[in-house]
């Protein structure tokens, strides 16, 4: 799997604190980038790069095996185009009247269903996995996500930011723009000496 597809489903978007809801005035809005959390320490947290880790160990198998169906069916329909019939332009001016009507040949129709049966045999397997991706993200990532979702949460309240929001790639150049304060520097040292409980 791959990481900017899991990066994705981490859900912390913003997270209000208590000091903005105690009535004190609003500080700064801030970001932790996803990014750079998933780096072992001292750099990141390396919670999330290994919860991705193994999600991607516990999914290889079904991975492997779907690259293993897309490699049949392109074998398969490399050996249907080589047994095609030649088409040249010097065969279209041959006037043979004992050649037989271009039909597909036996082998073609047999291959063909063969792609079929490993196609269907495909998007099942695909299917399975999506449904397994989904349930094993939940099990392995989801703990850590809550984890560190709780984690920031703390850090902000300590920092004093009225928000903080997990930021992905696409969402820096809006957040910099808006003067949010770049934390993750911060929140990587503070929850590297405060590791949860």
């Amino acid at each position: 799997m791959d990481k900017t597809l899991l990066a994705a489903g981490l859900a912390l978007a913003a997270v209000p604190c208590s000091a903005a809801a105690q009535g004190a005035p609003a500080p700064a809005s801030c970001y932790v980038e996803v990014a750079k959390l998933m780096a072992e320490p001292p750099t990141g947290i390396g919670d999330l790069g290994a919860a991705i880790r193994a999600l991607d160990v516990k999914l290889r198998p079904q991975v492997e095996a779907i690259n293993a169906l897309k490699a049949q069916i392109a074998r398969l329909e490399q050996r249907d185009v080589q047994a095609a019939p030649s088409t040249s332009v010097e065969a279209a001016f041959e006037d043979d009247d004992s050649a037989p009507a271009q039909a597909l040949p036996a082998t073609d129709t047999r291959t063909a269903e063969q792609v079929r049966a490993v196609r269907a045999e495909l998007d099942a397997k695909q299917a399975q996995l999506k449904l397994d991706y989904d349930a094993q993200r939940v099990a392995i990532i989801g703990p850590v996500q809550a984890r560190v979702g709780q984690r920031v949460q703390a850090f902000a309240t300590e920092r004093g930011c009225a928000q903080v929001k997990m930021a992905r790639g696409p969402d820096l150049e809006a957040l910099r723009t808006a003067a949010a304060q770049d934390v993750t520097g911060e929140f990587v040292t503070w929850y590297l000496a405060n590791p949860p409980a």
